[in-house]
């Protein structure tokens, strides 16, 4: 049995108070709202809530910290012109459905913590702001900066981080990670493109359709609002498709039952907004939904000649993640993760040639990130990994994953996730053992202390 580090034994002291903080951090609805968006809550007040509960923990415990604009709290100890920079969100995905607890509620069974935002990214980020707290405590920092990032916008685009560097031209990470994804590390991230595809159409007795929550989300529920016909109900059960149905005055609502999944793992999830697309295709013998169904179905991308492939990434992936139709408009917003070796131009042109005649309006791309698996960076991380677990089996990865760290300089996403455990981030059910938050506490700890080393080499 390995022998306990240092930060293990220090961590144990800091367990109760992660977790205290985890529930009331969790309770806090930090979804994209929309409706409350305005200048002060540049992503609605929820989110503002979150990062305030997060400014006023780190102030209590002593830590220089500052609101930007509710874009992104910055909690910093130590001074120096070097640091080491720790970026983490404190937006999550909406809840969806499915759940079998109130999903801003932490419960927990056998030791495992379930509520949105346990695993993506609240649990993660105290984890990490824990260690912080501990070895600034126990005076184990030395001559540099740490800063912490927490930011509100992650789930939609990361324009909070967009505001922080590149509007408020704010210092570059030295060295730094993101507590945001698998460990033992990631050291190359899939680009992203999303965009829309739209079309005026009029679908024959379709008054309303309306799926998803999020572009990086499989839509588990989608609702067609539709002339009552019972021959449509009757081809969707023969074929087995899971639905509900609802009369109302001018028709009925079917909704289709899908499966939630990560945009990034579209084939881990049951799309059922393409269910239900292609199940009214069908039916209607409607040309402009079987395209839909024809060139968009295909995870990924063969339907619109983008599929590519690489032996470190894997394969491109596509994902419907929201889908509306109403007044003959019909619209879908794509997430399309592409992998190396792609060039991103090419690519886009390839998709614009093969949706029509469906137009593709550019949304966001963020680009694909690798960094060398010797660099300082990424072997100074994989041993805090290793010196900490013991496992020196587990090889660094790559993801289909966007995360902070194509956000600035010299940050690589960096845990929670063990490969033994599937914390089913952005599905009901979102999960976390708790004693991988005390495990990642002085895995942080460590990675923390090995980049202040770096730092004091160059």
């Amino acid at each position: 049995m390995q022998k306990a580090s240092i930060y293990q034994k220090l961590s144990k002291d800091y367990r109760e108070e992660l977790l205290e903080s985890l529930t009331s951090f969790v309770a806090i609805d930090s979804v994209y709202d929309e409706s409350t968006v305005d200048e002060k809550n540049p992503f609605g007040k929820g989110v503002t809530n979150a990062l305030e509960y997060i400014a006023e923990l780190a102030k209590k415990d002593g830590f220089k910290v500052r609101n930007y604009d509710n874009y992104v709290v910055e909690i910093i100890t130590g001074e120096g012109d070097k640091n080491i920079t720790i970026m983490a969100h404190a937006d999550v995905v909406p809840a969806g459905t499915g759940w079998h607890q109130n999903p801003f509620t932490v419960t927990e069974h056998k030791g495992v913590l379930c509520a949105r935002g346990v695993a993506d990214d609240k649990g993660p980020l105290l984890s990490s702001y824990y260690a912080l707290k501990m070895l600034r405590d126990h005076h184990l920092l030395g001559d540099y900066q740490v800063r912490f990032l927490v930011g509100g916008n992650e789930e939609r685009g990361s324009k909070c981080m967009h505001h922080y560097f590149q509007e408020l031209k704010m210092p570059q990470p030295t060295l730094g990670f993101s507590p945001d994804s698998d460990f033992p590390l990631i050291y190359g991230e899939k680009g992203i493109i999303n965009f829309k595809v739209k079309k005026s159409l009029d679908i024959n007795g379709v008054f309303y359709i309306h799926g998803g929550v999020a572009s990086n989300s499989v839509i588990e529920r989608c609702v067609v609002r539709m002339r009552d016909n019972q021959f449509f109900l009757r081809k969707l059960q023969s074929e087995g498709i899971e639905f509900q149905v609802n009369f109302v005055d001018e028709g009925m609502e079917v909704a289709f039952i899908g499966k939630a999944a990560h945009g990034a793992e579209p084939e881990e999830g049951l799309n059922a907004g393409m269910i239900a697309i292609k199940a009214l295709g069908e039916f209607l013998e409607d040309d402009n939904l079987k395209i839909l169904t024809e060139r968009f179905s295909d995870l990924e991308g063969a339907g619109l000649k983008a599929s590519n492939k690489s032996e470190s990434m894997g394969h491109n992936t596509l994902n419907i993640g929201i889908l509306d139709y109403e007044n003959n408009e019909l619209s879908m917003v794509v997430n399309f993760r592409h992998v190396d070796g792609v060039n991103e131009k090419e690519l886009i042109e390839t998709i614009k040639t093969n949706a029509q005649p469906f137009e593709i309006e550019l949304m966001s791309i963020s680009p694909l990130l690798f960094y060398p698996l010797d660099s300082t960076l990424i072997s100074t991380l994989l041993s805090a990994y290793q010196e900490e677990t013991g496992d020196l089996v587990s090889k660094p990865l790559t993801t289909g994953g966007g995360t902070y760290a194509k956000e600035a300089d010299n940050i690589v996403a960096f845990g929670m996730q063990f490969s033994d455990w599937d914390s089913m981030m952005h599905s009901p059910g979102e999960q976390v053992r708790k004693e991988d938050l005390f495990k990642s506490m002085a895995i942080y700890a460590r990675a923390i202390i090995e980049l202040g080393k770096k730092l004091n080499e160059n």
